[in-house]
């Protein structure tokens, strides 16, 4: 196995454990492992990886739904970014970061903002629903 993919198995590895601690209640344990994904994802993938793009979207909703909206918007914004120039701007990734950053700019009174990606968020889920 070469230095990338086992970079990549480190990620999910992170990924899975992040997982468990916040279904268990273990917020801050999930926090450590999250961004522990995210170092190794940009180093095992490089900084603009698919990788990288997933374990900012999971920082990113977990930091908003801990009641961390200036913490998470950042990540879920490069969360964004990423998947928009991998995938495009339509793609069904974007849903769950999106949504999280519509509920990081409602929380800040950005209402209108939070408006615009709400709908996006519809938006695709409606064009991609077979």
């Amino acid at each position: 196995m070469d230095a990338t993919t086992a970079g990549r198995r480190r990620v999910q590895d992170h990924l899975a454990r992040a997982q468990l601690h916040r279904a268990g209640g273990r917020y801050d344990e999930a926090e450590r492992e999250l961004r522990a994904a995210l170092r190794v994802a940009r180093s095992a993938a490089g900084p603009a990886s698919a990788e990288v793009a997933d374990a900012a979207s999971a920082l990113g909703i977990l930091l908003e739904s801990v009641g961390r909206p200036a913490d998470a918007e950042g990540t879920l914004r490069l969360a964004v970014d990423i998947y928009e120039r991998i995938y495009g701007p339509d793609d069904p990734r974007l849903t769950r970061p999106l949504n999280a950053l519509g509920a990081v700019r409602q929380r800040r009174g950005d209402l209108t903002e939070a408006e615009r990606l709400y709908l996006r968020v519809i938006a695709i889920m409606t064009s991609t629903a077979t």
